[in-house]
């Protein structure tokens, strides 16, 4: 949809700036009239209209999270500076830089000035705000601290993160190892050793069977190869359709939380994003229903996310936190213990946040731990094969010349 920019004057006589999408200019300057204000000057941006639709299709999914964690930290800082939402939001346009967060803010702006609240204009905004962030960001309208919700929302966007980025940071080198590894491989058995097969035929007797193996090796790939990668691409192509599909992500949600391979690690990770979405929601001033049927809505693991709705169905019923999440069985027992304190002293925001940031520090403790030995760990296995490899090729070689061991 095109994009227009606008220059227009308030019944007051103010002059407002801004871009309003529209299907056509005319489309636009009644829109402008619709907010009550006289349009002065209207131009179509046709590249930057293109530019968010082309971001949409280009960027990757979880690109979102730094755009959102970008919006709620300047829009923080600018609302603990004093100014309003709209001000705020104003401000923090002119100084975007990216098209599409310009985009985002001049839509916020649209639904301000429509007479949308902000929790209301972040729901149109797609899938860039989620339900627990505009639950929480209306809670703190609602109640009059939405400076103080949305420096909370910042700081937590900012651990998980920086969580997330370690790990892209740590897998970056191995990853590049194992990718350079395989095409020495290929180019070892698809163009060093047909070159040495001739030689290898000279041997008066039978070669050794790791020369034979990797002979063997070379010849189904040169026969088999291209068809090999074929499927190897149709497989691709099928485990992305397939990891989309509901049924396949509870499954492997399912593996990722209750399989000893992962150390826990899913488990405890989601459980400190609920309690801390939690806490937040319940300092934003949400009643405990409200505030697990917002949480439960942020959660990404499919399987945990199954209990959710026995679980809050039980806090509805009178049971108390402590034996919900005891009756759900998904969550760690650090989680539980602090929400039967939280609920003994009545402060159960507060201690979800103290189990958050405990439960975060100890991913981040095994994820620091796991990621200082993956880097030797693939090192070894990458030097195993390459010896195997080498052994292989000297051992046909001194059969090939007849020479002892």
């Amino acid at each position: 949809m095109p994009t227009f920019a606008y220059e227009a004057t308030s019944p007051q006589g103010g002059v407002t700036r801004g871009v309003i999408e529209a299907p056509t200019r005319s489309a636009a300057v009644e829109r402008i009239l619709g907010q009550g204000q006289t349009p002065m000057r209207l131009t179509e941006q046709s590249v930057g209209a293109a530019a968010p639709a082309f971001e949409r299709w280009l960027w990757p999914q979880w690109n979102l999270s730094a755009q959102r964690l970008s919006i709620v930290r300047e829009l923080s800082l600018l609302l603990r500076a004093g100014l309003s939402v709209e001000r705020a939001l104003v401000a923090m346009q002119g100084l975007a830089k990216n098209a599409r967060t310009k985009a985002t803010l001049a839509q916020l702006l649209e639904g301000l000035r429509a007479g949308d609240a902000l929790s209301t204009a972040m729901g149109r905004a797609g899938p860039l705000f989620p339900e627990a962030m505009r639950k929480l960001i209306a809670a703190g309208e609602a109640s009059g601290r939405l400076a103080e919700v949305t420096a909370r929302l910042a700081q937590a966007h900012t651990r998980n993160k920086e969580l997330t980025d370690r790990v892209v940071s740590a897998l970056i080198y191995p990853a590049l190892l194992v990718i350079v590894m395989l095409a020495v491989l290929v180019m070892i058995f698809t163009v060093v050793l047909p070159r040495l097969e001739p030689m290898f035929a000279q041997s008066t007797g039978a070669l050794p069977w790791p020369t034979a193996l990797l002979l063997g090796t070379s010849w189904f790939l040169g026969l088999f190869g291209v068809w090999l990668l074929i499927a190897l691409i149709a497989g691709l192509v099928y485990l992305m359709y397939a990891l989309r599909r509901p049924g396949v992500q509870l499954a492997l949600d399912r593996f990722a939380t209750n399989a000893r391979l992962t150390l826990d690690l899913p488990r405890r990770y989601q459980a400190a994003q609920f309690c801390r979405n939690l806490g937040m929601l319940l300092d934003g001033g949400m009643t405990l229903n409200r505030a697990l049927e917002a949480a439960e809505a942020a959660m990404s693991n499919r399987y945990m996310r199954s209990f959710m709705p026995k679980l809050i169905d039980d806090v509805r019923q009178g049971r108390t936190l402590k034996a919900a999440l005891e009756g759900a069985g998904v969550f760690p027992r650090l989680t539980v213990e602090f929400a039967a304190v939280g609920e003994e002293t009545g402060r159960i925001g507060a201690m979800m946040n103290e189990a958050a940031d405990i439960l975060d520090r100890d991913v981040q403790t095994e994820m620091d731990r796991l990621s200082a030995l993956l880097l030797p760990a693939v090192t070894i296995v990458l030097g195993a094969i390459v010896a195997a490899i080498m052994a292989g090729v000297v051992t046909g070689i001194l059969a090939a010349n007849d020479l002892a061991l």
